[in-house]
């Protein structure tokens, strides 16, 4: 399987079915217009020495129910600050912050050159990507895309700096071709 994830995926398939994938975009007429995020919903078994930050503050009312305790930092307890809300302002349970570091990857003629951002950010922060690209508000009930931060800082906007920007490459190698 080519999905990445631990135990029965194996990397070089990942590998090269993303490149392929990339290669058949890059070479498409829609390059021009495409933004590639490449991210991933777990650490497939490879986890990171770097704890991340506790992002949401909640106390559990009923510690000792089943499902209600803080493995993390003690039982009814997590972060600090105010905590995320649903559309009536009650405070969402359960969530505390991030797991391990993942990459998260932007490809496009757009994404700024030899660049790496240290910016927060996590799955929704495509979401929120795409709320504050196309104007949209956030879509509430206690979603993280309030908390994301933003991708914005890895696009270069600017028509002059984007060119041909493609990078072809072997998908058994990973090493660039020249077409």
């Amino acid at each position: 399987m080519a999905d990445g994830h631990a135990g029965y995926s194996d990397p070089l398939l990942e590998q090269a079915f993303l490149v392929t994938t990339i290669n058949t975009i890059q070479q498409s007429p829609f390059w021009a217009s495409t933004a590639i995020i490449i991210l991933y919903d777990d650490s497939d078994g490879w986890y990171d020495h770097q704890m991340s930050p506790l992002v949401n503050s909640w106390a559990v009312a009923n510690p000792a129910s089943p499902g209600n305790s803080d493995r993390l930092n003690g039982s009814g307890v997590c972060g600090g600050g105010t905590p995320l809300a649903n559309d009536l302002g009650q405070p969402i349970q359960g969530r505390c912050g991030y797991g391990p570091r993942q990459p998260l990857l932007v490809i496009s003629p757009f994404a700024r050159r030899n660049f790496v951002d240290h910016t927060l950010t996590d799955q929704a922060s495509v979401l929120r990507f795409i709320e504050d690209n196309w104007n949209t508000a956030r879509i509430g009930g206690g979603s993280f895309d309030i908390l994301a931060g933003p991708l914005t800082v890895m696009f270069d906007f600017n028509p002059h700096n984007a060119g041909d920007r493609r990078l072809i490459l072997d998908p058994a190698t990973g090493q660039p071709t020249h077409p």
